[in-house]
């Protein structure tokens, strides 16, 4: 997954936000427990003590964080029940059996286990790793969403995740990005923001890693005009709050691809398109009558523009002027 020198970088990542560093083995075993699950810790061989570092960001739907254990260690947690977890070795190895299915993971190789599955592990003692933890409940909410009907029974991913591959080198990139921000930027401080990213990581899961749900069908083609008013009635009053595409297909009732077809085919555009459009209009007003200290900054930041560059040229596009020129038209 990561070259040599990003490998030191990584290896950084998430300090800003450390959770615990022990030799103690009871003591890990119990704070290890606080973020994941309860389990079985023991260490390999005599002549091997720990020495665990745990570093963890928290977030609303998935969280981030970096750990090491210093020693060879096998752990046992059943099953983790209510969180997927995805692990990416930085170095070393662990062996993953899930299932019936056994992962040799390394830097080329990561794994999804999937709360349902009993597994097991060996973490090596060289072995540290990045980690992401998905809260079930809002996986599987994404998956209904995004065929538009139930889910079968839980949602299991097959285990490995081969970072190498074609099929998955925009996912690898997602990952990779992700992490950096998380760990190092401020876009996962904006509530807006950070539930985009969510959904795109969870929604990209899907699409790219080989799973029990499929695609039990492609989506209607004939869109009632209802639908395309429910979604926008929606959209125009919740722009403030940390909508995503399947927010808004949830409440309209209808499959994500279900949502951007009839977008496509009523309205020439898109659900996520339309909620930005409506947040460029509640900036533009909020920049026309600002408060002490307002800046263009502070204010796209609050309505979800992370790229300030990018918002920059949106707003000129749909105004014809910079959004620095409403602010100073109207400031005091």
């Amino acid at each position: 997954m990561l070259t040599a020198d990003s490998t030191h970088l990584r290896r950084h990542l998430f300090s800003r936000f450390p959770r615990f560093n022990s030799r103690d083995a009871d003591e890990v075993r119990h704070e290890v427990s606080q973020i994941f699950c309860e389990h079985d810790l023991r260490v390999v061989g005599p002549s091997q003590s720990l020495n665990t570092e745990l570093h963890f960001r928290r977030g609303k739907k998935v969280s981030y964080g970096r750990m090491l254990y210093g020693a060879t260690v096998d752990i046992e947690p059943g099953t983790l029940n209510d969180f997927y977890l995805i692990q990416l070795p930085i170095s070393g190895q662990e062996s993953i059996h899930c299932g019936a299915q056994s992962v040799l993971s390394d830097a080329g190789v990561g794994t999804i286990i999937s709360p349902a599955l009993e597994f097991r592990m060996r973490h090596e003692r060289s072995a540290e790793k990045l980690f992401i933890r998905v809260e079930r409940a809002a996986f599987e909410q994404q998956c209904a969403q995004y065929y538009g009907r139930p889910t079968g029974g839980p949602l299991n991913f097959s285990p490995a995740i081969p970072l190498q591959g074609a099929a998955t080198r925009s996912l690898r990139r997602l990952l990779e990005w992700q992490l950096t921000e998380a760990s190092e930027g401020s876009l996962f401080d904006q509530p807006l923001i950070a539930a985009q990213f969510e959904e795109a990581l969870m929604v990209s899961l899907l699409g790219t890693l080989p799973h029990n749900q499929g695609d039990g069908g492609k989506p209607c083609d004939a869109i009632a005009p209802g639908f395309i008013k429910r979604a926008e009635a929606y959209i125009e009053h919740n722009a403030h709050l940390p909508l995503t595409a399947g927010d808004i297909a949830d409440h309209a009732g209808v499959s994500m691809r279900s949502l951007f077809a009839g977008y496509r085919k009523y309205r020439n555009t898109s659900p996520m398109q339309q909620l930005k459009e409506f947040r460029l209009d509640a900036t533009r007003a909020e920049l026309s009558a600002p408060g002490p200290g307002a800046t263009v900054t502070q204010t796209a930041l609050r309505w979800g523009f992370g790229h300030l560059g990018q918002f920059s040229a949106a707003y000129q596009q749909r105004f014809h002027e910079l959004p620095s020129a409403t602010l100073k038209r109207h400031k005091g």
